[in-house]
């Protein structure tokens, strides 16, 4: 039964169950108006015969009713109000029962009927249409025999076309199928195409290759941040392990030497597992209560404050205040204390941090040092991976990236200006619908 579980099976199934009681129907139709027929048919001979009777028909006007008529054999009894039998025809027979028009039994045989004729006379109906039945039902046999077989004949043909539709229906399916099963590590960048699929499948195919998209999209961080490690950390790791191979020679251990290649692995791979954990790019838990941007700057500029003051680096803050921030206040905290200890590392002179609006519902941060501007060439350069702004400064070259990454996760940008000195300047969506200044306590 394994074609039940393919919509081909499912749907031809459903269509057969639906001629099969489309067929039923049709008999129990007909079957039905074999009775509706034979009782209309009665009730217009009646209505024939008592046009011809008297106003008050009597014994005599009751013997000149016909005997036979239209292929049926009658009998006739005419009653008073009373009940009383006044005629009944043919004599022979046995008269029948008593009826009123009004109050006929339920159980009242199809071949009997009163009629009340004149003043107080009730003439009742009897008759005997086998003959008439046999030739009816012979008509009604002939006609259901006709209908079952062109019904029959629609529904294979029916069938047949709806498994023959299904069929080129489904080809896009199966030709997206095989395709799908063609993605893999070697092609990640494959799609199941959406062209000629049917409308009902479409929103799952989508889902599909959106779901794709980012085990792809995943696939490649993890590719490269495998591969960005290997190959930072090849020259520390070649280094320390020279130094040991010189030792094991006898040659004393330079150990503060030492100490700094661990510390700088260690080091890397801390902006390596950070950045890492970025580029997923979970999305910020929103804080129990909105911040002033003001703070989270201040609480930045707090945690470097006593490297600056004893490399005896001047840093100043200019903030304006009514600006709050519903989420990501401890990951924009995080980008604004990296781009100022890259600014003490790497920059020169006084270092300062400002706070403006320049559109209602956004905000921007500029982190600035007395430094050479970058180029325009050089200024998105910097973003990148590993990328230092000279080759033989300090560091891995990762801060940069970490703080891009930070922003695109909070739906902001990090950019560095290119006129007049060294600025990166952050922007931060606020919460739409809302002013900032209106939410000053």
């Amino acid at each position: 039964m394994r074609w039940i579980n393919s919509l081909r099976g499912r749907l031809v199934l459903v269509m057969a169950v639906v001629f099969s009681l489309g067929a039923v129907n049709v008999g129990i139709y007909l079957f039905d108006l074999d009775h509706d027929v034979r009782d209309h048919v009665f009730k217009e001979q009646i209505d024939i015969l008592v046009a011809g009777l008297p106003h008050s028909p009597g014994a005599e006007d009751i013997d000149r009713l016909p005997l036979k008529f239209s292929e049926s054999y009658w009998r006739y009894s005419l009653y008073a109000k009373d009940g009383t039998l006044l005629a009944s025809r043919p004599p022979e027979a046995e008269a029948l029962a008593f009826l009123t028009p009004e109050d006929l039994p339920a159980d009242l045989p199809s071949t009997m009927a009163a009629r009340r004729v004149g003043e107080g006379r009730v003439l009742v109906f009897g008759r005997n249409d086998w003959d008439e039945c046999e030739e009816l039902c012979q008509i009604f046999r002939e006609r259901m025999t006709g209908s079952v077989t062109v019904i029959c004949i629609l529904a294979c043909v029916s069938l047949l076309s709806i498994y023959l539709l299904l069929s080129w229906a489904l080809a896009s399916v199966r030709r997206a199928a095989v395709l799908a099963g063609t993605i893999g590590k070697d092609t990640p960048g494959r799609r199941i195409p959406l062209d000629a699929l049917p409308e009902e499948i479409l929103p799952l195919v989508v889902s599909a290759n959106t779901a794709l998209d980012r085990l792809a999209e995943a696939y490649a961080l993890e590719r490269r941040f495998t591969a960005d490690a290997a190959h930072e950390l090849r020259t520390p790791l070649t280094v320390l392990d020279l130094r040991l191979q010189k030792a094991a020679t006898g040659t004393m251990p330079d150990w503060p030497a030492i100490r700094r290649d661990m510390d700088q692995m260690r080091y890397l791979l801390d902006q390596l597992l950070e950045l890492a954990q970025l580029d997923h790019g979970a999305a910020p838990q929103a804080d129990p209560v909105p911040l002033a941007l003001a703070r989270v700057i201040r609480q930045a500029v707090a945690d470097v404050l006593p490297a600056y003051e004893e490399a005896g680096r001047p840093l100043e803050i200019e903030v304006g205040e009514g600006i709050f921030l519903e989420h990501g206040a401890g990951q924009l905290r995080q980008a604004i204390r990296s781009l100022l200890v890259n600014a003490l590392k790497h920059g020169q002179g006084r270092v300062l941090v400002t706070l403006t609006t320049p559109q209602k519902h956004l905000a921007e941060i500029r982190v600035a040092d007395e430094g050479a501007a970058a180029s325009p060439r050089d200024a998105e350069l910097m973003f990148e991976r590993f990328r230092k702004g000279r080759q033989n400064q300090s560091g891995v070259g990762l801060g940069l990236s970490i703080v891009r990454q930070v922003m695109a996760n909070l739906g902001g940008t990090a950019r560095i200006a290119t006129g007049g000195c060294f600025c990166v300047i952050l922007t931060v969506p606020l919460t739409q619908g809302r002013d900032p200044v209106s939410l000053v306590s």
